[in-house]
């Protein structure tokens, strides 16, 4: 008597190359994947909808040891964030500001982050710690958050394939005011 126990995976990964069962499985992984993005995506937009933020904190901020879902001001790192606002009111540009903390030898944010062991995405070797870009002031100085605010949605991906994040008009952005205490003052701020 003959048996044939041959599972469907012995059929997929065979080594002979011809398998007549990997496009059907293909088409499943593909529905799969799009499945569960579209469960991320739905979560991600209830905790959105309802003012958790989405993002990481800012630098001048920090996630809350006890609630991770809550940002509280790191002193260091803020103490930065006036300096720059301060000097911006005094009317230094962007590049100037940004001369001047390279001079006082302030680490970058990327660098501060890690300094304190903090997991951020972005360029992680940097041959000078200090040398501040004006993009990044010019960011600091935009980034409404410093008043206490929460925005969410302010960027999307189009697609689970897609990793790129694009930017989304600022009518669709989320924005809780009065969230966690503030760095700056809103009229500052403007």
């Amino acid at each position: 008597m003959y048996c044939c126990c041959i599972s469907i995976n012995d059929l997929v990964d065979s080594d002979e190359g011809e398998n007549e069962i990997a496009p059907f499985k293909n088409v499943m992984n593909e529905m799969y994947a799009r499945d569960i993005s579209r469960k991320v995506r739905s979560a991600h937009r209830i905790r959105g909808t309802s003012g958790e933020p989405l993002s990481q904190p800012p630098y001048g901020y920090m996630k809350s040891p006890e609630n991770k879902k809550k940002w509280i001001i790191d002193p260091e790192a803020a103490a930065i964030v006036k300096d720059i606002f301060k000097m911006t009111l005094e009317g230094k540009g962007a590049e100037t500001i940004a001369r001047i903390l390279q001079e006082k030898k302030v680490l970058v944010p990327m660098a501060y982050w890690q300094s304190k062991g903090l997991p951020r995405g972005g360029k992680k070797t940097q041959p000078n710690p200090y040398k501040w870009c004006k993009t990044t002031v010019s960011k600091i100085l935009a980034q409404q958050e410093y008043c206490g605010d929460i925005i969410n949605f302010k960027t999307c991906s189009k697609s689970f394939k897609n990793k790129t994040r694009y930017a989304n008009p600022e009518d669709k952005w989320m924005i809780f005011k009065d969230v966690h205490e503030p760095i700056i003052d809103r009229e500052t701020f403007e």
